[in-house]
C-alpha cells in the first residue's frame, strides 16, 4: 500500500502506520512541517515529496496525482484521505 498525504490531518491519522516503515509515502507540497518531514526521513522511510499541492476536492487534480503514484507503484493500493 502507498500512503498519500494531502493534509496534516491525514498525516496525523496515518502517522503510526507510516512509522512502521512498511509503506511508501507520497506527500503533497506545503502539507507537513519541516520537523514532520525530518521525522519521516530519520526513520529511513521511502517517501516522495511532490512539488505541488493536490486539492482532493477537485477530481481532476486528485486523479492526476494518483496517476503519477500509480506509475511508480503499479498494482498497489493507494490510501488517501478526502
Amino acid at each position: 500500500m502507498v500512503i498519500f498525504i494531502t493534509s496534516n490531518s491525514a498525516y496525523l491519522e496515518m502517522k503510526g502506520l507510516i512509522s512502521s516503515g512498511e509503506h511508501s509515502v507520497w506527500i503533497t507540497n506545503n502539507t507537513l512541517s519541516e520537523s514532520d518531514l525530518n521525522f519521516i526521513y530519520e526513520l529511513d522511510i521511502e517517501y516522495t515529496l511532490l512539488d505541488y499541492e493536490v486539492n482532493t476536492q477537485d477530481a481532476n487534480d486528485l486523479q492526476c496525482a494518483l496517476s503519477s503514484i500509480k506509475e511508480h507503484h503499479y498494482n498497489e493500493h493507494i490510501w488517501v484521505q478526502f
